[in-house]
């Protein structure tokens, strides 16, 4: 071969190499590829567990196949995949661990602040979980986890702490909350109230309003949500809302006002029920409080936001 033809097939070779080293450096950064490495990264067995092979991938075309009924949920977070794999032991019972690609730490936090009713230490100090009754949920990172161990027995939920500690060593990515929730004033803020997101429905989680999407929340919104116990037994709900340029909030605040606050003189008006509501336009922010118990409340938790 002439020294033309052996530097042609030096050159070829190496592009392939590249090619391939290319092609396997984006699979490393591959939604699924993370997650079957973190599923490979758990031990084989533990006490009388033991890994199953049957391990499924879902996405947001057929996460309902799996979940019925709460794929919506995910879904509306921009969820990308789920991984679950069961650790079985010799009855045949199982250990079901999901773990959640939702694409950023601030959707993460989301579904996780969804339905939590309080935050632990179970798997970490600076990890926020919940553990009951079998059921472990947690978020780390860009990752939001389920692991469910029922019946509930401690050798159980000791396998269970130790399957999340070891999933949670993999993600070393930071667990950044959503810059919204900094709005949301600190005193009198009901522990575990504080709920985030970007679809419409959620909205009736704590307030309702309506089964339109009459504020036009969409996946350009971040909404927060939080409840506060102020001098009555019904807690006030403060809501902001900060859409993407300020024609967009201006619409919102002038269709809440309309629909929600018809007869009020100002940005306050109180009910038959005597509780307060409020609606004030800040740029591109819309801040709504309802069942406030005075209007000196309703006024003072809208000054914490602006």
């Amino acid at each position: 071969m002439s020294h033309r033809g052996r530097i042609l097939k030096l050159a070829l070779i190496f592009s392939v190499l590249l090619a391939g080293m290319t092609g396997n450096l984006a699979m490393g950064n591959d939604s699924t590829t993370r997650l079957q490495a973190m599923i490979q990264g758990l031990p084989v067995t533990i006490d009388q567990w033991r890994k199953s092979p049957d391990v499924a991938i879902y996405d947001g075309d057929n996460l309902y196949t799996y979940i019925n009924g709460a794929a919506e949920l995910y879904i509306s977070y921009k969820f990308l995949n789920l991984i679950s794999l069961p650790y079985v032991n010799e009855d045949d019972d199982e250990i079901k661990i999901d773990i959640f690609d939702m694409g950023s730490p601030q959707n993460a936090f989301g579904v996780f602040s969804h339905s939590h009713e309080m935050t632990d230490d179970f798997v970490d100090s600076n990890i926020e979980s919940e553990y009951a009754g079998g059921l472990l949920t947690f978020w780390k990172g860009r990752y939001y986890i389920s692991i469910l161990a029922y019946p509930e027995t401690e050798s159980r939920k000791l396998v269970v702490q130790q399957l999340a500690r070891n999933i949670a060593a993999q993600i070393d990515e930071p667990s950044d909350k959503p810059r919204i929730i900094e709005r949301l004033p600190r005193n009198n803020l009901q522990p575990f109230s504080i709920r985030y997101f970007r679809h419409h429905t959620w909205m009736n989680m704590y307030h309702f309003f309506s089964t339109k999407n009459l504020l036009n929340i969409d996946n350009d919104t971040e909404v927060v949500m939080g409840k506060y116990l102020v001098d009555a037994a019904k807690p006030a709900v403060l809501i902001v809302l900060d859409y993407p340029d300020e024609a967009a909030a201006a619409a919102a605040h002038a269709t809440f006002r309309h629909v929600f606050m018809a007869d009020a003189q100002d940005a306050y008006t109180t009910g038959n029920d005597e509780l307060w509501t409020g609606c004030i336009l800040n740029d591109s922010l819309v801040i709504i409080v309802v069942d406030a118990p005075s209007l000196s409340i309703a006024q003072g938790l809208i000054r914490g936001v602006e």
